[in-house]
């Protein structure tokens, strides 16, 4: 059943466990258990515990009606498919793979699953034991999420820019297309914090992205660089529709009514046209956003990529 079996090239031998006791006592034994169990025959369950009820949401009455397969996500069903005959090795370990299924009420849940080749009854049959390990992996794609992730603004921060931007040149060798990179400065942030205090500038940056997400794609990226830096991402773009979207993000913030208004220097480059590399795209960039800063907030919209 269980697809890395099938990866591995090594054949295994069905082991035949036998339930002993007879049915009361093997009812009696997995209604016990916290796991969800499921026994099927030739594709359709045969037997499910109280557990297994709970896990799906399905009552025992329609998960009879089933096969395994049926709760299993589209794209988790590989794992669910082997030639009948291929179990393990009878001093092997249950092989475990995490899965996700659809509860009847449409909700994802995980699930870590085993399987043994039983004999129910002198019959060939097969046992699964699923643990629900949704909070696990919820908690675990939270951490992952919070560690490229700006805590202020919400954006990706400077180690998903990083992702994001080898990403892209990867793409780029692919497809032969080009991307743009805008390298965004807030201009006085400094003096807001003096005069107004730092919530009042904390505020500001957050305003700034919510103005940049606002002026981008779906597929575009928008990234907190560090300190008062942002950075933009596009895919698929050049250097002169880059340009665009700078040009209609600074007058976006020409539109801010607030105490502290806003404004930006930039800087705008272009993959492969620029810089080869990220750490050498960055720096043109850079240089750019420079150029710009010293002409001062009042020509904040007039750069050039040249």
């Amino acid at each position: 059943m269980l697809s890395n079996i099938l990866e591995t090239g090594e054949q295994f031998q069905p082991r035949k466990s036998t339930l002993r006791g007879g049915e009361a006592t093997f009812r009696k034994l997995v209604e016990a258990l916290g796991s969800a169990v499921f026994v099927f025959a030739e594709d359709k369950l045969i037997y499910v515990n109280h557990a297994a009820e709970v896990i799906t949401q399905y009552s025992k009455e329609e998960l009879l009606t089933m096969s395994f397969g049926d709760l299993v996500c589209p794209d988790s069903r590989k794992l669910v498919a082997r030639p009948r005959g291929m179990g393990q090795e009878a001093d092997a370990s249950p092989p475990q793979v995490e899965l996700r299924i659809l509860t009847k009420n449409s909700e994802e849940r995980w699930l870590e699953v085993s399987e043994v080749d039983i004999y129910l009854d002198g019959a060939p049959a097969s046992l699964i034991t699923a643990f629900d390990i949704t909070e696990y992996r919820r908690s675990e794609e939270e951490a992952q999420l919070m560690a490229i992730t700006d805590p202020l603004t919400g954006l990706g921060n400077y180690r998903q820019i990083l992702n994001i931007l080898n990403s892209e040149i990867e793409r780029s060798g692919r497809t032969g297309r080009s991307f743009a990179l805008l390298l965004l400065d807030m201009d006085g942030l400094k003096q807001i914090n003096d005069r107004y205090g730092h919530l009042v500038g904390n505020r500001a940056l957050c305003r700034l992205a919510d103005v940049l997400r606002g002026c981008c794609r779906v597929i575009d990226t928008v990234g907190r660089y560090g300190g008062d830096e942002f950075c933009v991402i596009l895919p698929e773009t050049s250097a002169e529709a880059a340009e665009s979207v700078a040009s209609r993000i600074c007058k976006e913030l020409a539109k801010d009514i607030h105490p502290a208004p806003l404004s930006v220097s930039l800087g705008v480059v272009a993959y492969p046209q620029d810089a080869e590399t990220v750490e050498d795209l960055l720096r043109a960039a850079d240089r750019r956003l420079y150029c710009m800063k010293r002409l001062g907030p009042e020509k904040a919209c007039m750069f050039s990529a040249a």
